[in-house]
């Protein structure tokens, strides 16, 4: 059974290596509170959103989706599409090097051509030192050159077939270790080191169901947050496999753990033994909310993620419940899907799509991060599945007609529009003065030709 490989490897010199920006965009989150928000960038801005146009595009090979947010490190652009990752030069999209993972080990060269679900890097990119780390379709984390694309490590988490396993979780490097998960029939969620693939600890969310059913589910669909202070990562899980009585499993849950020792600290369940696919599908946020100025001095430490039935913040300390709001109707195609939410300032900021609603409705909010209350809200013109962003005012969204959009992170005004070719999936970067995003979905996995493309953009202002 093949696991994975490692071997030495020397950085290259640093001049081979991306040169930082001021308002670089590293990782599915940003940063490793998952805000989405980007604090430095100051060049696109309210006031000059409108004059966005395409400076260039950049098509994948074999015409593979893209369902995953870019890595910017100054003038270089780091995603994945299909069996590939690329490295482009962010000011021209000129390709700098390719990366096939699906031919790096056996299970990924058999896995690649099985079930759809692996056929794609849905794993967004995370640059640290000079290295690039992602996951595989086939639940196989890689660490490689950022400057080369050679491969530094790989590591596999799981090639049950059973359990049909794949990794739509993007990684969190933080102090010598990557924070990965997969989902499937029998989740996992691992600590790895860093600077060799082992694995630290790993811990199973259906902790009461016997491993040897090969079931359980509690699927870890996106990123992890990290509370660098309190040495805590937060994740986020989705629905069960098994029914059975008084299984307490950490299904459709908020979970605490010890980043060193993977000891669970707390959990927060919010629907148990849901049969109803309520997947937390939108990941975890570490921010402090203020108080409104009637409450003098109080400052709450939350943490926020979405499911399919609403948005929670919780204490993230304890897993006490600070407040939950629904903006639609919950159903398994309803809620922040996919990881539609953001925060900036004391504002939660989230699309909600309601899909059962009569009409089906879908809209954009901004919440109040101390008690959930709603500041503003908009309606959209189609359903949501796409992570959301925010810089320097702007709010930046995509819907499954592949619409793009800014509004203004103030009052939810419609700024700036663009219309994909197909439907938005991979949600926005935006860095040093630019905003990059792409189209892709699932539908087209099956390899039947299209009538567009699946292309990485880059916006600049008046296209320069």
């Amino acid at each position: 059974m093949w696991l994975g490989s490692s071997r030495s490897f020397s950085l290259p010199q640093s001049a081979a290596l991306p040169r930082p920006g001021p308002a670089d965009w590293p990782r599915f989150g940003y940063d490793i509170h998952n805000t989405r928000f980007n604090a430095k960038e100051t060049t696109v801005g309210a006031g000059n959103v409108e004059r966005l146009k395409l400076k260039w595009q950049f098509d994948t090979d074999e015409n593979f989706t893209i369902q995953q947010t870019p890595a910017v490190i100054g003038d270089t652009v780091f995603f994945g599409s299909g069996r590939y990752v690329y490295s482009l030069d962010s000011a021209t999209g000129r390709l700098k090097w390719r990366f096939e993972w699906a031919t790096s080990g056996e299970w990924e060269k058999t896995a690649w051509q099985g079930a759809l679900k692996n056929r794609g890097t849905r794993s967004s990119p995370h640059y640290e030192n000079g290295r690039i780390y992602f996951g595989s379709g086939s639940t196989a984390v890689y660490c490689v050159d950022a400057a080369s694309g050679a491969e530094i490590w790989r590591r596999s988490l799981s090639n049950d077939e059973i359990v049909e396993p794949q990794s739509f979780y993007s990684p969190v490097v933080f102090n010598g270790k990557v924070f990965m998960a997969y989902s499937g029939g029998d989740a996992k969620i691992f600590c790895l080191d860093a600077e060799t693939g082992a694995i630290r600890w790993q811990w199973r969310v259906a902790q009461d169901v016997p491993e040897d059913w090969k079931t359980g589910g509690g699927s870890v669909w996106t990123s992890g947050a990290i509370d660098a202070e309190h040495n805590i990562i937060y994740n986020a899980t989705g629905s069960n496999k098994a029914f059975l009585p008084n299984l307490g499993l950490y299904s459709t849950s908020v979970v605490a753990h010890d980043m060193d020792t993977g000891e669970l600290l707390w959990y927060y369940q919010a629907h148990p033994q849901d049969p109803f696919d309520l997947d937390f599908c939108a990941h975890p946020m570490i921010l402090d909310a203020v108080a409104p100025s009637r409450v003098r001095g109080d400052v709450r430490p939350c943490v926020v993620a979405g499911n399919k039935a609403g948005i929670y913040c919780l204490n993230r300390y304890t897993g006490e419940l600070y407040w939950k709001v629904m903006l639609g109707a919950a159903c398994s195609s309803c809620g922040p899907l996919i990881d539609a939410i953001a925060t900036a300032g004391n504002t939660v900021y989230c699309q909600y799509a309601s899909s059962v609603s009569t009409p089906p409705m879908a809209v954009t909010a901004a919440l109040n991060a101390y008690n959930g209350a709603i500041e503003w809200i908009v309606p959209n013109p189609a359903m949501n599945s796409a992570p959301i962003a925010v810089a320097n005012g702007v709010l930046y969204q995509g819907m499954n007609n592949g619409m793009v959009e800014a509004l203004d992170a103030r009052n939810g005004k419609r700024l700036w529009q663009h219309q994909m070719p197909s439907p938005y999936r991979g949600g926005v970067a935006v860095a040093n003065g630019a905003i990059y995003t792409s189209n892709g979905e699932p539908t087209s996995w099956s390899g039947q030709p299209l009538p567009y493309k699946h292309s990485l953009y880059c916006f600049t202002v008046d296209g320069r």
